[in-house]
């Protein structure tokens, strides 16, 4: 578990490849639901990957500048290595990847389609005005893949008579769901500590230089 805590993105960048191969070597025999909860499935990885990797710096920015606290260390509160892993891992495998086995459950799809568009606002408005920075990692990933994923997504569900008014309801109570009990709940709740042991390493809490910066802006 050590490990997987410590690469779950790097794994789920290889993951994301594979999808990616297996999306392009099937294409044509794809429904468009399917193309495009696979599609979604793949940018998740991606999204996730860019966080926390490459450029990385996701830690720092959430506990240092998203939701600083002075009540626990910034390496381990209120973002920890564990509460991150569980809260992503969990969006991805669960979320993303159902509608992918059920693209034809339309409030299956909603949920993960308006939680991508969604984190425009987190990443492209409220994350670097809070930064001073054009880009906050992340942003890639939702610019060039949930939003324009989601528009299409929509313009197909609503053009082609799918998306009814039960099936926006259920996703509603899906997303605050998951939103409200799993990852306010357990993740930001039953999981964070002021003791956990789960720190982040310096090498990943310090990655991309996103602490350095926010430090430097605080003086």
């Amino acid at each position: 578990m050590t490990f997987f805590r410590n690469h779950w993105y790097d794994i789920g960048g290889i993951v994301g490849v594979c999808v990616a191969i297996a999306i392009w070597l099937n294409w044509g025999g794809m429904s468009t639901l399917l193309k495009i909860a696979a599609l979604n499935f793949f940018v998740i990885l991606w999204h996730e990957f860019e966080e926390f990797r490459l450029p990385g710096g996701e830690p720092a920015i959430t506990n240092l500048a998203m939701q600083p606290s002075t009540d626990g260390p910034a390496d381990r509160y209120p973002l920890n290595q564990n509460n991150a892993m569980v809260i992503n891992v969990a969006a991805a495998y669960v979320c993303y990847l159902l509608p992918v086995l059920f693209p034809e459950v339309i409030w299956l799809g909603f949920m993960p389609i308006v939680f991508g568009i969604a984190q425009l606002v987190m990443h492209v408005i409220l994350t670097p005005i809070k930064i001073h920075a054009l880009y906050s990692p992340g942003e890639l990933a939702v610019v060039f893949g949930h939003l324009p994923l989601g528009i299409w997504w929509f313009i197909y569900t609503i053009s082609n008579g799918l998306l009814d008014w039960l099936s926006v309801l259920f996703g509603l109570l899906y997303t605050v769901a998951f939103i409200g009990i799993f990852m306010l709940r357990i993740g930001y709740g039953t999981l964070k500590s002021t003791s956990s042991p789960y720190v982040f390493p310096k090498a990943e809490f310090e990655r991309a230089g996103y602490a350095e910066r926010i430090r430097n802006q605080k003086k």
